[in-house]
C-alpha cells in the first residue's frame, strides 16, 4: 500500500514538473513606444507624441516673471489644469467672480509626475494633449495643452534640464561663424561683441527672466576668455528674444 501511495506522488510531481515547463505565447502586435529623448525641451516636442512616451518624467512648471507686462489671465491657468474626478473642477482652485480657477502660483516652481497622456480633439477644434499629472502630495490633476500651444507652455521636463547639464557644463563653446554683436542678458541687455578667438567656458545651466516676457527661461551660463560672464538662450530665435543662442556655438 505505502509503495502504491508513493508511486501516486512520483507521478504527481512529474505531472507538476511538466506542466510548469509549458510556455505561453502572445501573438497580439503591440506597439513600440519611442522612449523620451532627454535632449529635446517640451516646447520642441512634436505634437503627435507617443502615447505614455513621457509616463514617468517629472516636469516643473516654470516662475512667473515679477516684470511682466501682463497680470491678468496669465497669473491663472483658469480651465486648463483640473482635478481628475468624476465632475471636474480647477486643481487648487479659487472663487472669484463667481468663477471657479487655478492660480498659476498654486503650481509654480512645483513638481509634478506624469503619470498618463492622451490626445484628444475636443468638439471638433484642434488636437488637445492632455497630461495625466502627479504632485507630491499624490493629488491627481489634468494638465491640457492645445497641440499648437506646445510652444509656448511654461514646462521644463526635469530630464531635460539634466541634460542641459551633463552636456554643457564644465565644457567650452567657440563661435561657429565670424565675430557678432548680440545683448548680454545677465547685464540688462546691454550689448556686447562675441569674437571667434574666444573660448566660452559654461559654468552653470540656470532660469532667467530676460525682458519682461511671462516666465523665465533656461540658459547656459558662461565665462568668455576675458571672464566677462554672459548667457547662452537654448531654444529658437522665436522663444529667446535677447542675446546669442546655443546654435550659434560648437563644443570644443
Amino acid at each position: 500500500m505505502k509503495l502504491k501511495h508513493l508511486s501516486l506522488c512520483f507521478a504527481m510531481a512529474a505531472a507538476c514538473s511538466a506542466s510548469a515547463q509549458i510556455k505561453y505565447r502572445d501573438t497580439e502586435k503591440k506597439p513600440t513606444l519611442i522612449a523620451y529623448d532627454s535632449s529635446i525641451a517640451f516646447q520642441h516636442l512634436s505634437a503627435d507624441i507617443a502615447q505614455l512616451t513621457l509616463v514617468g518624467q517629472e516636469i516643473t512648471f516654470l516662475k512667473l516673471n515679477p516684470k511682466r507686462l501682463v497680470r491678468n489671465k496669465e497669473d491663472s491657468l483658469l480651465d486648463n489644469i483640473k482635478v481628475k474626478a468624476v465632475v471636474e473642477v480647477p486643481y487648487k482652485s479659487v472663487l472669484k467672480g463667481g468663477h471657479f480657477y487655478t492660480p498659476y502660483k498654486a503650481v509654480e516652481n512645483k513638481t509634478f509626475r506624469i503619470v498618463d497622456y492622451d490626445r484628444k480633439t475636443l468638439d471638433g477644434g484642434t488636437p488637445t494633449l492632455i497630461f495625466t499629472l502627479r504632485d507630491e502630495e499624490r493629488k491627481l490633476l489634468l494638465f491640457q495643452v492645445p497641440a499648437e500651444n506646445l510652444a509656448n507652455t511654461p514646462v521644463i521636463i526635469n530630464g531635460n534640464y539634466e541634460w542641459l547639464k551633463r552636456q554643457y557644463v564644465g565644457k567650452q563653446l567657440h563661435l561657429r561663424k565670424d565675430n557678432r554683436k548680440t545683448e548680454n542678458v545677465l547685464d540688462d541687455n546691454k550689448e556686447i561683441t562675441l569674437h571667434k578667438a574666444d573660448v566660452f567656458s559654461c559654468t552653470d545651466i540656470a532660469v532667467i527672466f530676460a525682458g519682461k516676457q511671462k516666465y523665465g527661461q533656461p540658459f547656459l551660463i558662461v565665462k568668455n576668455s576675458e571672464n566677462v560672464e554672459l548667457a547662452i538662450g537654448v531654444g529658437s530665435k522665436s522663444e529667446y528674444a535677447h542675446g546669442p543662442l546655443v546654435d550659434e556655438f560648437e563644443l570644443q
